[in-house]
């Protein structure tokens, strides 16, 4: 044996019991027939019961309020403690399971052989809180608050996003960015280069009279070629 004196089966029991005994009722459970009762003033009934499995003292102790959502409530016996179990309706859309279609499955699998076993009819089943709804208006929340800081920290991708949304916006805003760097792009060009416009300028010749010593000789045609033989002053 280790670490000091063990607790044999008996003891546990005994345990056990003290402990049931001083459990008060979680809800306010009234017998009205062999086969029927109320829960906080709801009806039940006793469909089925094997090796007369239902107690309906032992029931009161271990009811949980949690079990008024279920179509039906299965209970079971191992080793003189009572197990209850809790199944929907085969019509309940609205939830996963269990339904009580699975009832022989779970007898089979779950439950210890020739067992005492019952099962309750909960007339008046309470509906089902779905929380799906709850998480997917919270998720929904958090992605708005995301979506609100990111537009904080980043004004460009939001005034990007906001484009998106209107083609036509976005179409408008890309033809004036684009005049805006064309234009840009030009002046950068002119800036760069000169301040002003280059245009290649002739130079202008006096007339030949006005020229300064030079003398017209004579002038002569050869071969279609007009030319003018020219002397300087002397």
């Amino acid at each position: 044996m280790r670490g000091g004196s063990s607790m044999d089966r008996k003891q546990l029991d005994t345990l056990i019991a003290q402990r049931d005994e001083n459990r008060h009722p979680l809800a306010q459970i009234r017998r009205e027939s062999e086969t029927e009762f109320t829960i906080n003033n709801h009806k039940y009934e006793v469909v089925h019961s094997f090796n007369d499995g239902f107690n309906f003292e032992e029931f009161i102790r271990r009811y949980n309020p949690a079990l008024s959502q279920y179509d039906y409530i299965v209970g079971d016996w191992g080793y003189g403690q009572l197990r209850l179990k809790g199944f929907y309706s085969e019509t309940r859309d609205e939830v996963k399971g269990p339904f009580i279609t699975a009832l022989n499955d779970y007898l089979l699998e779950d439950v210890n052989f020739g067992s005492a076993n019952f099962v309750v009819h909960n007339l008046e089943a309470r509906p089902v809180i779905r929380k799906a709804s709850h998480s997917r208006s919270r998720r929904h929340s958090g992605r708005n608050r995301s979506r609100n800081n990111n537009s904080r920290s980043n004004p460009g991708r939001q005034q990007n996003s906001r484009n998106h949304d209107n083609p036509q916006h976005e179409h408008q805003n890309n033809h004036e960015n684009e005049t805006k760097h064309r234009n840009h792009n030009g002046n950068r060009r002119n800036h760069r280069n000169h301040a002003f416009v280059e245009q290649k300028v002739k130079p202008v010749k006096p007339s030949l009279e006005k020229r300064d010593n030079l003398v017209v000789t004579k002038e002569a045609e050869s071969n279609n070629h007009h030319f003018i033989i020219r002397e300087s002053k002397k």
